[in-house]
Formats: C-alpha cells, sequence, structure tokens
C-alpha cells in the first residue's frame, strides 16, 4: 500500500540536510561551475567544521566522467599539511573542458582515523581560439560488428597547443552519417553496426572535421551486448552497497563480462569488479555525496557496449 506523502516530514528532512552541508567538510574554493583557464594556477581552499581534527588534505584533479584508470599519467595532486590547508596547482596547459576537483581530508581522532570528501565541478576554457579539429583517418572496423574505437578527435588552438577534445564535456557534438553502418556516443566511441562505408561529423565551436569510417569485419554475425548499470541509490555511510547490472546482458545469450570503474566521488575500493554484482563500502559523509559509477558489458568476440552510469548519493 503507498503511504501518504507528509510534506512537513519531507521540509523537516531538507532542513537537516542543509544543516548538516553547513556544518560539514567541503570545498570553499573554486565554485561549482567556476572557469579557469589551462595553464593559471588554481587556488583552492576547504571549509572545516570547528573541533574536527584534520590532519591533512589531498587535492586531486580530474577530468569529467573519467575514470582514473583511462588515463596513463597520474593526475595531478597536491598535499597540503597545516592549517588552513590551503594550496595551488597549476592547470595543465593542453586542459580543456568539464574537470573535478576531489579534495579528501584526512581525520585523526582518538577513536581512530578517517577521511571526509568533497567535489566540485569547473570548466577550463582556452583564451586562444580553436583554429582547427583533426583526428587519424579513417576509422577501420575489422573484428567483429559490435567493435567500439574511441575518435581520438584533437583540436589545435592560436596558441599552438594540440587539446584532446574527443570528450563531449570539451564541447564537441558527434552525428553519424549512417547509424547502420556505425553510431557514436557523447564520450567518442564509436561502434561497428553494419558493413560499409560511412562517416562521423565531429563539431566544436563552429569547426568541423569528418571522419570516414570503414567496417568491413571478420565476424558479420554478431550482435553487442548491453549495459544497465541499474538504478541510482540513496545510502548510508558505513553500509555495504551492491552495483547491479542484471538488466545487461548479450542478445544472443551468450555470457558477457562486465567492467565496473569509478568516475566521480571519492575512490572507493569495489569488491569484484568484472562481475555482475559488485559491492563496496559507502565513505564517511558528514554531508550528502554523490558516488558515479561506469559500466561496460563486453562479449567473447570483442564487442562492447555503450558505457552505462549510476549515481549513488552516500548520506550520514
Amino acid at each position: 500500500m503507498r503511504m501518504p506523502v507528509s510534506w512537513a516530514a519531507v521540509f523537516a528532512v531538507v532542513l537537516a540536510l542543509q544543516a548538516s552541508e553547513a556544518s560539514a567538510f567541503q570545498v570553499a574554493e573554486p565554485g561549482n561551475g567556476a572557469v579557469i583557464k589551462p595553464g593559471g594556477v588554481l587556488k583552492m581552499k576547504v571549509e572545516i567544521p570547528p573541533g574536527l581534527p584534520v590532519v591533512r588534505v589531498i587535492y586531486t584533479l580530474y577530468e569529467e566522467d573519467r575514470a582514473p584508470e583511462d588515463k596513463v599519467e597520474a593526475p595531478p595532486q597536491v598535499v597540503a599539511q597545516s592549517v588552513p590547508f590551503e594550496a595551488a596547482l597549476q592547470v595543465p596547459i593542453e586542459a580543456a573542458g568539464g574537470v573535478r576537483l576531489l579534495a579528501v581530508a584526512h581525520v585523526a581522532e582518538r577513536r581512530g582515523q578517517y577521511v571526509l570528501f568533497d567535489e566540485v565541478a569547473f570548466r577550463v576554457e582556452p583564451d586562444a581560439a580553436l583554429t582547427s579539429l583533426q583526428a587519424e583517418v579513417p576509422v577501420r572496423f575489422s573484428q567483429t560488428l559490435g567493435e567500439v574505437k574511441f575518435l581520438s578527435i584533437q583540436g589545435t588552438y592560436a596558441d599552438k597547443v594540440v587539446r584532446d577534445l574527443t570528450p563531449g564535456h570539451t564541447g564537441t557534438a558527434y552525428r553519424s552519417s549512417n547509424d547502420k553502418i556505425v553510431r557514436v556516443n557523447a564520450d567518442g566511441r564509436a561502434q561497428a553496426i553494419g558493413v560499409g562505408h560511412a562517416e562521423i561529423v565531429a563539431n566544436n565551436n563552429r569547426k568541423e572535421f569528418k571522419v570516414r569510417v570503414v567496417v568491413q569485419p571478420e565476424n558479420r554475425e554478431n550482435l553487442p551486448p548491453v549495459a544497465h548499470a541499474g538504478t541510482d541509490q540513496i545510502v548510508k555511510h558505513g553500509t555495504r552497497v551492491r552495483l547491479d547490472a542484471l538488466l545487461s546482458g548479450d542478445p544472443e545469450g551468450k555470457n558477457p563480462l562486465y567492467y565496473w570503474s569509478q568516475v566521480r566521488g571519492m575512490p572507493v575500493a569495489i569488491q569484484d569488479p568484472l562481475t555482475l554484482r559488485p559491492t563496496f563500502v559507502a565513505p564517511v559523509v558528514t554531508a550528502p555525496r554523490v558516488l558515479r559509477f561506469r559500466l561496460v558489458v563486453k562479449d567473447e568476440e570483442g564487442a562492447e557496449s555503450f558505457p552505462a552510469y549510476v549515481n549513488v548519493t552516500v548520506i550520514p
């Protein structure tokens, strides 16, 4: 039986969450949505509740919706070890688009040590004008239908810096000339759908580049698997959380492989990330914080799904 909504109770919960946020460890600078220039110095500071025995704060820059394992090089990071735990980082000159700043506070109390975190998102926008787009062409699919490749769109700017503009958060938008041959998502992933030739058109800041695509795979009968990362969850900190890919699968009934990774929030240890329903322990929080996870499903022939995402909101 559906219970009636008590708006007074809802209002009380909202006030409680606002109060917890006001007294929580949080990033004070930069603000959410700030615009930063590449190569500039990013000043960072946090607000710490009175009496909280923080011993250090670690600041790390991540690309928006990219897992740490997506990049070979380590993300920019700095450690502040004394009050007021302010720090500065130089934004990489080749950066562009959405960036997230993760601040992790290490707290030492008599009962033990633990960490708190907060995260803000901002944009890196070059002053220099985008002069051209380029990519390696053609893109060839030779293995199987359902095979996925990154397009790797590079942008040259008036300051002579070449920046990676493949992800959609950099402002690049894509369209396929024939979705029955190849389809493309906002991350710049292209997937072979049918045999033949097509073009993918990349646009960014009024610049355009056409990527020629050739699909001539050995396996022409395969169907790609589908990823479904489950529904968003709200959980209490300290609880064991189960991610759920039960609605994913291979349309041909084979046993696919599951690849879970984390793309937002303080990194947690995912237990059995190559399984259908992995778990992790929700971190300690003093206010609601969001963890975001990505799921990719692959089959035995080398085909894979486009990514699916799920958010887990952790509350005190």
